[in-house]
């Protein structure tokens, strides 16, 4: 099968941000500019194309600008991941030794 033929999986969505941004009734602009990001890095992260390890600091921060609780956004990060697992996006285990398995 020829390279070009292969087609480019989409990205899952994180659909529980964007809601909680709606929610909040904030635009992207003000989410990044709130967080210091450029608007093309953020909109990746809602549409599932970047941002697939963000760290405990980064989800706090977001959890303060989107006016919700850490709780509520790990939540809906782990569901997301869950979701992307069972599509078979993401494949790779996290936190397995290779001896242990």
């Amino acid at each position: 099968m020829n390279e070009c033929n292969t087609k480019k999986q989409r990205p899952h969505l994180r659909m529980y941000l964007y809601e909680l941004r709606k929610n909040a009734q904030l635009s992207i602009y003000e989410v990044t500019n709130n967080m210091l990001l450029s608007k093309p890095y953020y909109y990746q992260i809602e549409q599932g194309i970047k941002g697939h390890r963000m760290d405990v600091v980064f989800l706090n921060d977001l959890a303060t600008v989107l006016k919700t609780d850490f709780e509520t956004l790990c939540k809906g990060e782990l569901e997301y991941q869950k979701e992307r697992r069972s599509l078979g996006i993401r494949r790779e285990g996290r936190w397995v030794m290779d001896d242990e398995i």
